[in-house]
């Protein structure tokens, strides 16, 4: 008997009705996934018959150009394949110029629309002229089981980049990259000049600036200039952490109120506003700058509140006991400056309420306790000059 093949394969032409028919065909590969109808069905459309050579191979660059493959797989719809794939191929030139860690995969798939439409693109702090798109090519696979069909799309985009564009803007780079390291450099000397004066306030946001201008790469900056950049960044770190101690300024991290559900959620949520303004009346700064807390310069405030029990005392009358592990800790080594484990009772008729009362005493009293025991200890601490 004649053995019946594993495999099938059965080709046919369609029409696309996104471009015009004399300029695409789309071959259908239908290929059963074993024998018998009763198996998926895998059919592949194909915006040429063959690949095109550069999908395997990229073109080697030429004394002009550049050219870079940007390539998508999996998307839901030819669009979406395209705008990855076009997405890819500027963060591979991005990537070639020095500043990709500046950009976001939806900034990328934004500005790919502009590749799309052979525009100008501009991307972070890279500035991408003369990109052209050459040629591009996809597929469509679908499969096919019973009633379910489920559809993807890959694409692959060939496009040239000239090489006097990147050199241009290696060299606005290098440019940009030696005048942040004068702008920080008179930053940071204004900063210790205002702490000279006792001017503290004006003297951290002169720091703050320095750590703005120090805080991205020195992309193809000169080594000189790359070093003296790092240095004056570390010299601004460690003033800013010394007035950040003087000015009572801290960075507060949620606080942990039993467990993950929406209820504890909204717990923690309520208690870490109550936590910020109860340090703001006893005289510290809680801060919320970007920049300021990235910089991971300043002393963090967290708390961990718990319930440890809960009982009822008589009939209709309940008791609640929360624990609060409040610290503040140095952010260059997680060293305790300051730690205090407090306890707060709630009564109420049930254990609901004697919970929320322990809660209400967490925030009106025990928080309060706590930035007035860590004041305290600051004041003692800056008294005896440590």
């Amino acid at each position: 008997m004649k053995e019946r093949p594993a495999r099938m394969r059965i080709r046919r032409e369609k029409l696309s009705s996104r471009l015009p028919a004399a300029l695409l065909l789309l071959f259908v590969n239908l290929i059963p996934a074993a024998a018998g109808a009763a198996h998926p069905k895998v059919s592949v459309e194909r915006s040429r018959s063959e690949p095109p050579r550069w999908i395997s191979r990229v073109p080697e660059a030429d004394e002009n150009f550049l050219y870079f493959v940007g390539r998508a797989s999996g998307a839901k719809s030819l669009e979406d394949a395209e705008s990855d794939a076009a997405a890819n191929a500027l963060s591979q030139i991005v990537t070639t110029i020095g500043v990709q860690a500046t950009l976001s995969y939806d900034r990328l798939r934004r500005e790919a629309g502009l590749l799309l439409q052979d525009r100008l693109t501009v991307l972070g702090e890279a500035q991408v002229t003369g990109l052209k798109r050459l040629e591009s090519y996809y597929e469509k696979q679908t499969v096919s089981d019973g009633e379910t069909v489920v559809s993807s799309y890959s694409s692959s985009l060939l496009v040239r980049y000239p090489r006097q564009s990147l050199e241009r803007e290696v060299s606005r780079l290098e440019q940009e990259a030696a005048g942040r390291v004068q702008q920080a450099d008179e930053r940071l000397a204004e900063a210790l000049s205002l702490e000279k004066a006792d001017d503290l306030e004006n003297s951290f946001a002169s720091l703050i600036q320095t750590l703005a201008l120090t805080a991205k790469p020195a992309i193809h900056a000169k080594a000189d200039a790359a070093r003296n950049l790092e240095l004056c960044r570390n010299r601004a770190l460690e003033a800013a952490r010394r007035l950040s101690l003087r000015l009572r300024k801290v960075a507060v991290e949620p606080v942990e109120a039993g467990d993950s559900a929406s209820a504890g959620r909204e717990r923690g949520k309520l208690l870490t506003e109550s936590l910020e303004q109860t340090l703001l009346s006893q005289g510290f700064h809680p801060e919320k700058g970007e920049t300021v807390l990235a910089a991971n310069i300043l002393p963090r405030v967290s708390a961990v509140c718990r319930e440890e029990g809960a009982s009822g005392l008589e009939a209709g009358f309940c008791f609640s006991r929360w624990t609060a592990a409040c610290r503040i800790t140095d952010p260059r080594d997680d060293s305790l400056l300051f730690a205090g484990v407090y306890t707060a009772k709630g009564f109420g008729l049930d254990p609901e309420r004697a919970g929320q009362d322990a809660v209400r005493k967490l925030r009106v009293e025990i928080f309060n306790k706590f930035a007035k025991d860590a004041r305290d200890k600051f004041d003692l601490s800056f008294a005896a000059g440590e």
